[in-house]
Parts: C-alpha cells; structure tokens; sequence
C-alpha cells in the first residue's frame, strides 16, 4: 500500500480546521474535492478516519494514530525537499570562483561577503589565475562563473562588462612630483614598478612606456598588488594601479597621485560564465551579485570613515601630524578557502599559481 502525501495532507488540514469547509477555504480547494481526497485516504486504509457525526469533525481512534504519523511523514518530507535543493544550489557542496587577481583583491570580498550573508551555509573557494587559464577552465565547464579586469581570450563562453576600472599612476606622498600635473618627459628619470608576467596592469603599463616614448625607463618587476603598493609607499619607484584598489591609501595620504597627460585609459572589468553546462543557482546568485556590487557606485573617499586601524584624513604620512600609515592591507589570496579546510582545484595543473591583473 502507498499513501499519499497530499491526501494525508489535506487530512491533517481537516483536522486542524474542525471541518471540511474550513480547510477547503485554508486550502483553496472546493468542499467537494477535500471530502473525496479524505474519502479515498479511507478507501485505501480500509477504515473510518474521521467522525462526521458531531457538529465539529473529530478524528477517529485510527485517525489520531494517524494524525500523529502524518506530522512526522510532512515534515521529514519538508527536509527531503529542502535538502535536494541545497544540493541544487551548491554541487559538489563547494562553489569554486575564478578571477584574475586585481579584482579578486579589491571587488570579489564585497560580493562574497553578500554571497555569505545570503547563503551562510554555502561553501566557496577563490581560484586566482591568468586570463588564459581562466578562460580554459570556463571553457571546459571546471569553473561556472570568472570575473576579470579586461576581457578574456576568446572562446566558448558568455561575456558582460560590469563597470569601467579608473585606473592612475602612483607614487610615495612625499615624491617631488606628488599630486601635480606632469608632462611623459618629466618621469623620464623614474623607476616604473611592473606586475609580473601575463598581468593585465604590466601590459597596460608597458603600452604607456611606449606611448610616452619611455621604452628605455628604468623598470623593476614585482608579484601581487600588495608588493606595489608597498614598494610605492616606500619611494622604490612608480607604479600602475586600479583606483578602487588604492583608495584608502589616497585618502589616508599613504600613496599620492601622479596626474599625467595623455593619461591611462580606463579598462573594464568583465563577468563570464560557462556554457559547457547550466549553471547552478548558487552560481547565478554570484553572476548576480557581481553585477550589482560592479555597478554600485563608489564612495567617495571623504565620505568614508576610518577603517579600524587605519589613521583618518590628514594623520598620514606628509600630513604633519606625526601619524603613522596603516598596515599594508591582505589581499584575497589565489586559492583561498572560505567556510572550509579543503584546497581547491587549480584551474591549469601545468600553471598552478599564475596570478593576473
């Protein structure tokens, strides 16, 4: 014998109303098919679950019994269908994001922090990579959803652009040519700090260098954001940067700007996503939150208030105040796990750790 989920639960509303009409009208069903579902649930028993004799229905002795059975099957039914749908939203119970590394220090915590708020229990990893590693792994369905700082190699996948990346040349506040307009030939003698190779933001510089007709400048190869912006800070030399990503350091006087004619073309920040396979709604909830934290505009620095501990406006270094800079920040890391111990897939086994801006 099979029973009915839907026959026990329209049995239990029943119950639970007094009556056939109450629960048809809870139900948004008519009298008639609430009395026949019932009726059928006692055809298929072979017994009288129900005492119609009194003003008010009671259940009867096999009713009750039943009644009791019926909760537990609802709700261990409930828990079935919420536990296919975690299953739908998070496969393989980790949702594994790739980026290029410029965007995965100063856009990607935003969105995952929303992405964590909506979804405390799901599990998500950070996979930083080369765009044509990106790309290949989009390619192959390895990875649902990448964010770039440009656009990614050609290939069998869906592109969008999200926003337009500011980006500026910097220099130690206390650099001679801090904050003034300057000319190409006036950095002739500077030392110009470049990412390593395959970044997005080495190209776009060395592009500048010949622009500006300083191929033969004085350059210095560094790895990961982080490095630049302390070896700036320090007055090793200058550098390309997104202005997103230096934003507090401007507004703290930790690092100035270098205002330059012709200046650094903007670059845009692109959302891809696979086509090899559906993707998850985990992963079209992130697809969705990088685009709204992408288009949200940003604050402007004066209106925002001091990190915890960072030095407000006009304590840092040039200041005269005698305030010290703020610790370097952390940038998000290639492969970091968040919710869990577990290491992530690399997204190209023969280039493991290629980080790109």
């Amino acid at each position: 014998m099979r029973l009915n989920l839907n026959q026990l639960a329209i049995f239990a509303k029943v119950i639970e109303c007094g009556g056939f009409s109450a629960a048809a009208q809870v139900l948004f069903l008519s009298q008639s098919s609430v009395s026949k579902q019932v009726q059928n649930l006692e055809a298929s028993l072979r017994t009288v679950l129900v005492d119609r004799s009194g003003p008010k229905i009671r259940p009867t002795p096999a009713g009750r019994v039943l009644l009791a059975q019926t909760k537990e099957m609802l709700a261990l039914a409930d828990h079935a269908v919420g536990a296919v749908q975690a299953a739908a939203r998070w496969p393989n119970e980790r949702l594994v994001v790739g980026s290029t590394a410029a965007v995965g220090d100063y856009l990607l915590p935003a969105v995952l922090r929303e992405l964590r708020r909506r979804e405390p229990d799901g599990l998500f990893t950070v996979v930083v990579n080369s765009p044509e590693c990106l790309a290949g792994a989009l390619q192959q369905g390895r990875i649902g959803v990448g964010v770039a700082d440009g656009p990614l190699p050609p290939g069998r996948y869906e592109s969008e652009e999200l926003a337009s990346d500011e980006m500026l040349l910097i220099c130690a506040p206390d650099h001679p040519l801090a904050g003034q307009e300057v000319t190409p030939a006036d950095l002739s003698a500077e030392s110009f700090l470049l990412l390593e190779s395959g970044s997005q933001t080495r190209r776009q510089l060395l592009e500048l260098l010949h622009t500006w007709d300083l191929v033969g400048a004085r350059t210095l190869d560094l790895w990961g954001t982080e490095s630049v912006r302390e070896a700036v800070r320090i007055g090793l030399g200058i550098s390309l940067v997104p202005r997103r990503s230096v934003r507090f350091e401007l507004l703290h006087g930790v690092l100035a700007e270098l205002h330059v004619d012709p200046g650094p073309t903007p670059r845009t920040v692109t959302a891809n996503w696979t086509v090899a396979r559906p993707l998850s709604p985990y992963e079209e909830l992130l697809l969705s939150l990088l685009r709204e934290v992408a288009n949200t505009p940003t604050t402007p620095p004066s209106s925002l208030p001091p990190e915890p501990g960072r030095p407000g406006p006009g304590s840092g270094p040039g200041s005269g105040s005698g305030g010290t800079p703020p610790p370097p920040g952390i940038p998000l890391q290639a492969r970091r796990a968040a919710g869990g111990a577990e290491p992530p897939p690399a997204l190209d086994e023969a280039e493991p750790s290629t980080r790109s801006r």
